[in-house]
């Protein structure tokens, strides 16, 4: 903003670009005061209630708009596109109504009629932008919506047995790679679609990146924390089927999209339960890990996580099958307990 004048008077201005008329001709404001400080102080009240004026007029989707180029270099390539996706497809009427003019009720009636149609987590994600913007555009507005309660989802986890025969019918075919990748190494789709050779060794298997998809198509990113860096043990047989299958430098040419798609062609072909998406192969991983003993921090590091909360999650969905047998080893021991109560008793 430009500084303060002394005048002739005695007296201090500011000159204050305030935009441009119909003749594209530069408009300036003045503000005159008895000392350069307080000059400058009036023209940068009146230049914010000015930006702020102007931005009231514009819409939640210009704000929203504006938002999002804003961190384009910032957050993931996902999350983007997901954002666009959200004013592309959904809240078409809300978005069209100007920042000055919402209040938390135009939020809350917006989202009850939207939830009629739409998922919880669709719901989440679509307030999540909403919410965020007016947090920057409006931070007097105090939301306070109630939104539809997450829906419950069972975990499907395939067992070894389905795991063992899913992989015969595998052979050949473009989800070959991708399975073994989920079942042995816990892997995302992003990550299998971004791994190459160079992370591929005879005993593991590097994180170093994942391939999501964007607004002008995949892009390879790092991981989300951390914790998505990390080193997977392989046997040497995995190994030779990587090496001997890679397309080029990549081990999987596919996207992570490209994955899911031809998942979903693979299970309906084979009549798999339509529960087991392709995430639910990497559960089986998670599982099988806690089924051979390994403790839940070592599983979470392989799995990518930071946490134990979804190692402790899985642990209720443990295979059907070994849940049978641990239920059998309870009647085991209930019954061995009873026996030997009768044999005190008969003594």
């Amino acid at each position: 903003m430009a500084s303060a004048k002394k005048l002739p008077s005695g007296k201090w201005r500011v000159l204050l670009f305030v935009g441009k008329d119909e003749n594209n001709k530069r408009k300036y404001r003045s503000f005159t005061a008895d000392t350069k400080k307080e000059a400058e102080f009036l023209a940068a009240q009146y230049n914010q209630l000015h930006i702020e004026a102007n931005r009231s007029e514009q819409t939640l989707r210009e704000a929203a708009e504006r938002y999002i180029k804003s961190k384009e270099n910032i957050l993931s390539a996902s999350t983007i596109r997901g954002y666009y996706a959200v004013l592309k497809n959904y809240l078409s009427g809300l978005f069209a109504v100007k920042i000055k003019d919402i209040t938390a009720e135009t939020i809350q009636i917006a989202f009850n009629d939207f939830a009629k149609s739409y998922s919880a987590k669709t719901c989440r994600n679509a307030h999540g932008l909403v919410s965020i913007v007016l947090k920057i555009e409006r931070p007097d507005l105090r939301l306070k919506t109630t939104l539809p309660q997450k829906d419950k989802h069972d975990i499907y986890v395939p067992d070894e047995q389905e795991i063992k025969e899913i992989l015969m019918f595998t052979a050949g075919t473009n989800i070959e790679i991708p399975f073994i990748l989920a079942t042995q190494c816990g892997l995302r789709a992003s990550e299998i679609s971004g791994l190459d050779k160079s992370c591929v060794f005879e005993d593991h298997i590097e994180i170093k990146c994942a391939r999501v998809d964007g607004l002008d198509g995949a892009v390879l990113k790092k991981p989300k924390s951390f914790s998505g860096f990390r080193s997977i043990p392989i046997s040497k047989e995995i190994y030779d089927i990587l090496i001997s299958k890679a397309n080029g430098e990549r081990i999987c040419p596919m996207t992570s999209t490209s994955i899911s798609s031809a998942w979903g062609k693979f299970r309906e072909k084979h009549g798999i339960d339509t529960r087991c998406n392709f995430h639910a192969l990497r559960h089986h991983f998670a599982s099988r890990c806690l089924l051979l003993g390994i403790p839940q921090k070592y599983i979470a590091e392989l799995m990518g996580h930071s946490s134990l909360d979804m190692i402790e999650k899985v642990y209720q969905h443990i295979f059907p099958s070994a849940m049978e047998e641990f239920a059998e080893l309870i009647r085991r021991k209930d019954s061995e307990l009873m026996q030997h109560k009768m044999q005190h008793k008969n003594k």
